[in-house]
C-alpha cells in the first residue's frame, strides 16, 4: 500500500475468525479488528468523516483550534489527524483515563484538559461539560462525536461494506459496544438495509457496578456505556442487550492476547463475551461478527498488569 498521507490507510481492517476462544461453539466467531487503524482504533473513522464534514461545510477553516471531550481514543485519532492538516488540537479527558493514552495525545502535540469522573460527563465540570465551555471561550470547533451524524456516516460508508465484502454478504449478527454509539448507528444501519433478518447485539457493562465513560482505568471498560445512542444517530432497534461484567470482558482480551494474538482493549473484550454469547444459540453455519474497537497497547497498567 502507498498512501499519500497516514489519513488515506485508515479503514480496510482484517476481519479475523476467533477459532481458539470460540472452540466448541458451532457458530462462526469473527473479530473485526479496528486496532489496524492508523491511530490505533475504530475513531480514526469517526473523526476523519467528522473533520471532513466540517471543512467541506465551512465550519472549520485552516488555523482553527478542534476541541472535543474524549474517553481517549477519538482524542487519539483527532490528534493524529490535527497533527496532519495543521489544526490546533485540545482535548478533555475524564480524571483516570489511562496514562498510555494521555501519553499518546501529547505524543501527537494536542493539549490535555483532565476533568472530573465523579459527576455526570454533561456536568459543567465534567469532561464534555469542559469541552463545550473551552470550544466556546476559544471560538474552536467542537465536532462533538456524541451527536454528530458524520460520526455514524462513516461506518454506514465504509465499515458496513468492508464487513459485508469480507463476509460475502452472510452475517447473523453484529454485535459492538457502545461509547459514542456511531459504530452500532451505522454499522447497524448499512447492515439492517442489506441484512433485514441480521440481530444487532449491544454489549453493556452489567448493572448496577458496571463500566461507565467517566470510570477510572484498570477498574472498569474505559469508553463504554450502557446507554443508547442519540436519536440523531438514527440507530435502528437493537435486538439484544448482553450484559457483560468488567472482569469478564479483561479476562476474554487476556485470552484475545494469548490465544488468537490479538492485543485489544477491554471494550473488544466485552463484545466477544458477548458474542460469544449470541454464537452459542446458534446452529452450525450461522456467523457472529464481534467489533474489536481498540488496541491493548493502551491498557499495559492495567488490563494486561492483572494475572490470569
Amino acid at each position: 500500500m502507498r498512501v499519500t498521507s497516514i489519513l488515506d490507510a485508515i479503514g480496510d481492517t482484517p476481519l479475523v475468525r476467533l477459532a481458539r476462544v470460540s472452540a466448541g461453539v458451532a457458530a462462526e466467531v469473527w473479530g473485526k479488528v479496528e486496532s489496524l487503524n492508523p491511530g490505533g482504533s475504530t475513531k480514526d473513522r469517526a473523526a476523519r468523516s467528522m473533520i471532513e464534514a466540517a471543512e467541506r461545510e465551512g465550519r472549520l477553516k485552516p488555523g482553527m483550534e478542534i476541541v472535543e471531550p474524549t474517553g481517549g481514543n477519538t482524542g487519539v485519532a483527532l490528534a493524529m489527524i490535527c497533527a496532519v492538516k495543521g489544526y490546533r488540537c485540545t482535548l478533555v479527558v475524564p480524571r483516570g483515563t489511562s496514562a498510555q493514552k494521555i501519553g499518546v495525545l501529547r505524543a501527537y502535540g494536542a493539549e490535555v484538559i483532565e476533568a472530573r469522573a465523579d459527576v455526570e460527563p454533561a456536568h459543567a465540570e465534567g469532561f464534555i461539560g469542559v469541552a463545550e465551555r473551552v470550544a466556546k471561550e476559544r471560538g474552536a470547533f467542537h465536532p462533538d462525536q456524541f451527536a454528530n451524524p458524520a460520526n455514524p456516516a462513516a461506518h454506514v460508508e465504509a465499515t458496513a461494506k468492508e464487513l459485508l465484502a469480507e463476509c460475502d454478504g452472510r452475517i447473523d449478527a453484529f454485535v459492538a459496544c457502545v461509547g459514542s454509539g456511531g459504530t452500532i448507528s451505522g454499522v447497524g444501519r448499512a447492515l439492517k438495509a442489506a441484512l433485514p433478518r441480521l440481530q444487532l447485539v449491544m454489549a453493556a457493562p452489567r448493572a448496577p457496578a458496571g463500566s461507565a465513560l467517566l470510570a477510572s482505568a484498570g477498574t472498569a471498560v474505559e469508553g463504554v456505556s450502557g446507554l443508547t445512542p442519540d436519536a440523531a444517530f438514527g440507530c435502528p432497534a437493537i435486538d439484544r442487550v448482553v450484559e457483560v461484567p468488567d472482569a469478564d470482558a479483561f479476562a476474554m482480551a487476556r485470552r484475545l492476547a494469548r490465544e488468537e494474538g490479538l492485543l485489544v482493549g477491554g471494550s473488544s473484550g466485552a463484545a466477544v463475551v458477548a458474542a460469544l454469547d449470541v454464537a452459542r444459540t446458534m446452529l452450525a453455519g450461522g456467523r457472529v461478527v464481534a467489533f474489536l474497537p481498540d488496541t491493548g497497547r493502551n491498557y499495559l497498567t492495567s488490563i494486561f498488569a492483572a494475572s490470569g
